[in-house]
């Protein structure tokens, strides 16, 4: 599925976060033999454009080392958005999409989010 703003808006989560914890994944209880290589990432939420509305949440993100496009650690701010792993409420665990749809924050991607899912 390809990014765009809009497909953020199909998304069960998406806000603008500050990491503040880094730690072992919660999600990874498949019975797939690999697990994913993911952690799990503490946010302190800035704005919630959809999902949620606590001053924190908790999602597991591909690990920072993973190669992927967005690496972060403590005090990178996000714009992430995603879904739960394996159904359920929005934050229940909850997976963070990448390309694309978890990135850096801009004052002009956080605006396109605001209006594509309609929170202004």
């Amino acid at each position: 599925m390809a990014y765009s703003p809009e497909r953020v808006a199909e998304r069960a989560f998406a806000f603008d976060g500050t990491v503040t914890g880094i730690g072992p994944a919660q999600t990874n209880h498949s019975p797939a033999p690999v697990p994913l290589n993911l952690r799990s990432v503490t946010f302190r939420v800035n704005n919630w454009f959809k999902g949620g509305s606590a001053g924190t949440a908790v999602v597991d993100m591909d690990a920072p080392d993973a190669g992927s496009t967005t690496a972060y650690r403590i005090g990178t701010r996000l714009l992430v958005s995603g879904m739960p792993r394996w159904g359920g409420a929005p934050l229940t665990e909850a997976v963070a999409w990448g390309c694309g749809f978890t990135r850096y924050y801009s004052p002009s991607t956080a605006a396109a989010w605001a209006t594509a899912t309609g929170h202004k």
